[in-house]
């Protein structure tokens, strides 16, 4: 089984799969090697490399969602979920959100509440007229809704899959170590040097890897993973063999087996022929 990471991983920094990776995943496929992508992101935020890869087509691949909350097999067409927030959680980070000035998120599938305080949505839209970053980050493609509320105390009665803390890189170093003292009931992974998201204790890409591997008769030792970010360390943790990308945190390059070439530089491909296609 091969597991992958999307941004920073699988995909460029264009967002798009280099044709020499693209390569060697089909052929991996040909060979009965069982694809999973593990990410942040739901279902509808990957269709586009499901559909790149084929995975629909033949075999039996999976996606590990919301960083391994989720788990979707693309031939039979399940859904699997693990365990979830709820409103009280919400409220929990968002008082903490608050009190460290971090703009937050709870994305609860296609509904994105949004808390953000005056003078960071100033700066945010500024940001935003002046190098065109969406206010939403993205977000509400596909038709999702990015919903701003006022107020911590905001009654969110739908399950919450992930929450979201972001502000400047020099913000989020600044109070993280706080931050993770403060919510030490939750998984807080740090996704990029601004970005952190909040997760159920216990829930983890790693998890849904050995999951995905005792579904199908897969021992952890066959498992070969990439990563590139703090979501992805359970996966370093959970296998014999994780390999950090060249562009990886440092917490990631020390926790994983190996490193490979950067995301830019066709880094999965390149392990992959020294793994499995070698001559």
């Amino acid at each position: 089984m091969i597991a992958m990471d999307l941004d920073g991983t699988l995909l460029k920094d264009d967002k798009t799969i280099d044709t020499m990776t693209k390569d060697r995943l089909m052929r991996a496929k040909e060979m009965g090697i069982i694809l999973v992508i593990a990410t942040g992101r739901d279902k509808g935020g990957v269709e586009y490399v499901s559909e790149t890869l084929q995975l629909e087509d033949g075999g039996n691949h999976y996606m590990a969602g919301v960083n391994g909350q989720i788990i979707y097999s693309y031939k039979n067409k399940e859904v699997t979920l693990d365990k979830v927030l709820d409103g009280q959680d919400a409220k929990n980070v968002m008082k903490i959100a608050q009190k460290y000035r971090c703009e937050c998120i709870c994305c609860c599938g296609y509904d994105n509440y949004n808390l953000i305080s005056p003078s960071l949505r100033f700066t945010k839209k500024l940001r935003s007229m002046l190098i065109g970053k969406p206010m939403d980050y993205g977000m509400n493609a596909g038709k999702r809704n990015f919903i701003r509320i006022r107020t911590s105390d905001h009654e969110i009665t739908q399950d919450v899959n992930k929450i979201i803390l972001t502000q400047s890189a020099s913000h989020i170093k600044k109070y993280l170590k706080h931050i993770r003292e403060e919510l030490s009931d939750y998984e807080i992974l740090r996704i990029g040097s601004g970005w952190i998201e909040v997760m159920p204790k216990g829930v983890s890409k790693g998890s849904s890897l050995l999951h995905i591997a005792r579904m199908n008769g897969i021992e952890k030792e066959e498992i070969l993973a990439f990563g590139d970010a703090e979501n992805d360390l359970s996966m370093m943790y959970a296998i014999p063999h994780g390999v950090a990308m060249g562009n990886a945190m440092d917490s990631v390059k020390e926790a994983a087996w190996k490193v490979c070439d950067s995301n830019e530089r066709s880094g999965i491909a390149k392990m992959l022929d020294a793994c499995i296609f070698t001559k």
